[in-house]
């Protein structure tokens, strides 16, 4: 795959290492990943995290190990289906409301509670075992922090959590935030630590993270909480930005050029990078006339925004996409314009 990547002219790669609370690489605080060995828990007799940067490298790539902070599982809710070695089965099993109340279920998922200091420290504990005991080039986290919560969202998830918080902020005399803001400022509190953490090994390490593209959604009330207007104006929360600006230039909510121009607009601090994340994925595809007919779109996507002038990059997700026979015209124009 690496040498593929190299041939594509590409210059690093974006590798998920820990997508469920689990971990590509042995780990003293998430157990071994089941899409690692099969199973979690499971030691699969090596260390794919260690083989995967000195690959990358040994070609001349940059290596930014992915992580999904939060997600714990995906379709289960049940603690047995988490490995013996799980902190989020032990959390869930135990005697202790305080420590049950760490991972949270909601959708049929489960999920490490973001309002938990000890849940933010886990994370943070994750990143320096990483960064410490692996060359990697950076961190990247990916777009999932709160679930889309629904029309009850002041009521459901962390509420409990908001609660007590309330009062302890009435009886401080302190001003209490709504609980859109306290659930801003959970995740707030988490980028702001990670980013400290990844700097005070390395300076040259970068931390940075892809959210969803729908500016719109990213901004209500009942999901997400990601407070990215803070991010790409302020300096200590992140070193790159990478919107997933996944839609045609027709799309009716979200013009992949309209949308990138709003993307650029909040980045007032020069300093974070934008990279934009390209879906290779779709072209070909029946989302729209213009992604099925137009095998120029990807080839058109980078024009866009390179003329910009103020685009640092691109993401293209994913590397199985560049040689599927539905991509491949698409693809074909893509790098004619990258050569």
């Amino acid at each position: 795959m690496f040498d593929q990547v190299k041939k594509l002219g590409m210059n690093a790669v974006v590798v998920h290492v820990r997508p469920f609370g689990d971990a590509f690489y042995p780990s003293g605080r998430f157990p071994w990943s089941k899409y690692i060995s099969g199973t979690q828990g499971k030691n699969p007799g090596f260390d794919p995290l260690a083989y995967m940067v000195e690959a990358a490298h040994d070609r001349e790539l940059k290596f930014h190990a992915w992580i999904n902070p939060f997600r714990v599982s995906s379709g289960t809710t049940d603690a047995n289906s988490l490995a013996k070695n799980n902190r989020a089965r032990k959390y869930m099993t135990s005697d202790l409301k305080e420590q049950q109340r760490r991972v949270l279920t909601f959708g049929g998922s489960l999920y490490y509670n973001p309002s938990e200091i000890v849940v933010r420290l886990l994370i943070r504990s994750g990143v320096l075992e990483i960064v410490e005991n692996y060359d990697v080039d950076g961190i990247h986290f990916d777009d999932y922090f709160y679930p889309t919560l629904g029309a009850n969202y002041a009521n459901n998830f962390d509420a409990p959590e908001y609660k007590i918080y309330v009062n302890k902020a009435k009886k401080n005399g302190v001003k209490v935030l709504s609980i859109q803001d306290w659930r801003r400022d959970n995740i707030n509190k988490l980028v702001r630590t990670i980013y400290k953490a990844v700097k005070s090994v390395d300076e040259d390490l970068v931390f940075g993270i892809s959210p969803g593209g729908f500016l719109d959604y990213l901004v209500m009330d009942d999901r997400y909480y990601c407070d990215i207007e803070t991010w790409l104006s302020k300096p200590g929360y992140v070193d790159y930005i990478a919107p997933q600006l996944y839609w045609s230039f027709n799309h009716s909510r979200f013009p992949y050029d309209k949308t990138l121009d709003r993307w650029l607009k909040l980045r007032t601090n020069k300093d974070v990078k934008v990279y934009v994340g390209i879906a290779v994925y779709k072209a070909g595809s029946k989302e729209d006339t213009q992604w099925k007919s137009d095998t120029k779109i990807l080839a058109k996507q980078i024009d866009y925004g390179r003329k910009t002038g103020e685009v640092d990059g691109f993401i293209y997700f994913r590397h199985d996409f560049f040689f599927k026979n539905a991509t491949k015209k698409g693809v074909n124009n893509l790098l004619k314009l990258l050569d």
